[in-house]
């Protein structure tokens, strides 16, 4: 079931705002009639008083409101759920996840696929890009201070704490994106000429991408490469059309993972297409000071898109594990560069050990300019925002609204937008071995705008090679982050 944010903790902090404003004016109108000097001062001390009172209950009101979104059930965000209650908003910790039909086969097939990496020596850690230094390092530092100084705008970069948490999870990359980027001085392709135009389009464009943020692409020129799921009438499912990661392709197993694949995109193939057309109403109401032209010309692409006869997804398939008496949160983010024209997310968490508990995944969003009450020329309710201390907080667009969370726990399996960020916040393992949880993620690229995929590229080196450099390009989405007015990372979890 899709859980829709429906914006009205935005009218209550206005209706309380407006509220306490009358307050004051009816307390001011029953004093005009005291006329002596020595009364207008004590007068004059009672407003005061008065208007620190209202000041100090619009703070606690709008406190209250803000601790409250954070209790939400996630919104903008399909719920695969039992007995889904769309009255029942708060977040119980009790909700009971849909046990996908087919479960068992596709954990068995994912066994089978780590046994073959065993073997072969394929097995893949993902890497701290925390403790990268040397020559990668120096490239990219180099790239993103040249590309600061060609914008007119400078945004006052803030010190953020390094999120070093090589010592609390190990993270194996069954199936990782990284390992199979296009770059033109790793890959042959016959599309090469038309992918470097993309980059170069992208880069020109220097504007919004298609969810309205600020846009961005690698300096490098790394893509993420989708494979393509393909509906067949016969089978009445998607299936893998193609190749679907490069490393795998001698594996005798994979035919069962790509078929296993295709039963669960098709799974999540009528809520996806749920949930893009209601993104789609939305349109662009972002609040930002971009022309008209240039939002009509994005939605006009997205709007485009159908997933009814095919889909592109880049495909993650990994285990992390996590220490003994260890505490794992990541860092706010979406997920890839605007290059990567990544619309949604689909997650599957299809194993998870019971003994890690109290994690959740927590997501929110940019304010939209239809999150202002209907504005009015009343001089009394553009006369409440002096009590609202929070309203501008809340609806500015330099600041990000929470839009709840889930309990991270076996069987989760839910879509969101790639508009939205989210973050893993306090997975804890309290016991004396490491635990371990599998997920699978989708990242639904959109592919009127970014037609290229994995079937397009021939890579031409071997995996040390690529693994090497990967670093940079993991390097690069860590640093290179979206503006200080939505200040998180394109980074990795």
């Amino acid at each position: 079931m899709l859980n829709i944010d429906k914006n009205d903790y935005i009218y209550k902090i206005y209706n309380k705002s407006l509220d306490l404003f009358r307050y004051e004016n009816e307390i001011n109108r029953n004093r005009n009639n005291e006329s002596l000097y020595y009364e207008d001062l004590k007068n004059g001390c009672k407003q005061d008083r008065v208007n620190h009172k209202c000041e100090i209950e619009a703070k606690r009101f709008c406190k209250s409101i803000y601790q409250n979104l954070k209790m939400l059930k996630a919104h903008d965000v399909f719920i695969f759920e039992d007995n889904f209650n769309e009255e029942n908003k708060k977040l119980t910790c009790q909700e009971k996840y849909i046990t996908y039909e087919r479960k068992e086969q596709l954990l068995s097939t994912i066994n089978l696929i780590m046994d073959y990496q065993d073997k072969n020596n394929l097995v893949d850690y993902h890497p701290n890009v925390n403790n990268i230094s040397g020559e990668i390092k120096d490239i990219v530092d180099k790239e993103i201070k040249a590309q600061q100084k060609k914008k007119w705008i400078f945004h006052k970069q803030k010190q953020e704490k390094q999120h070093n948490t090589a010592d609390i999870v190990k993270i194996r990359n069954i199936i990782h994106q990284s390992l199979q980027p296009y770059h033109k001085d790793y890959i042959n392709s016959s599309k090469q000429n038309e992918i470097e135009a993309y980059f170069k389009r992208m880069r020109k464009n220097n504007g919004y991408d298609q969810w309205g943020k600020e846009c961005k692409t690698s300096f490098s020129n790394f893509l993420w490469l989708p494979a393509i799921f393909k509906y067949s009438e016969k089978n009445k499912m998607y299936e893998v059309e193609g190749k679907l990661f490069h490393p795998l392709e001698q594996c005798p197993e994979l035919w069962k993972l790509k078929e296993e694949l295709g039963h669960l995109l098709s799974y999540f193939s009528k809520p996806l297409q749920e949930t893009h057309s209601y993104f789609k109403n939305l349109h662009y109401n972002l609040m930002h000071d971009h022309p008209e032209s240039q939002i009509s010309s994005i939605f006009d692409i997205k709007s485009k898109v159908d997933f009814s006869q095919k889909i592109h997804a880049i495909v993650k398939i990994s285990e992390m594990e996590i220490a003994p008496n260890s505490i794992y949160s990541g860092q706010w983010h979406v997920e890839g560069f605007s290059s990567d024209n990544i619309l949604y997310t689909c997650l599957y968490v299809i194993e998870q050990d019971q003994n890690l508990i109290n994690g959740k995944l927590k997501f929110k969003r940019t304010p939209r300019s239809d999150d202002f009450p209907t504005p009015t020329n009343s001089q009394e309710e553009q006369g409440a925002h002096s009590y609202c201390p929070s309203y501008e907080y809340l609806c500015d667009p330099y600041k990000l609204i929470p839009l709840g969370s889930l309990e991270i726990k076996e069987n989760l399996m839910i879509i969101f937008p790639n508009q939205n960020i989210h973050k893993v916040k306090g997975i804890k393992n309290m016991t004396d071995k490491p635990l371990k949880r599998k997920i699978i993620a989708f990242f639904i690229v959109n592919h009127e705008d970014q037609p290229f995929t994995v079937n397009d590229v021939e890579f031409i080196k071997p995996i040390n090679v690529i693994k090497d450099y990967r670093m940079k390009d993991m390097y690069e989405r860590s640093k290179n982050k979206q503006t200080e007015s939505q200040s998180f990372d394109y980074c990795e979890h």
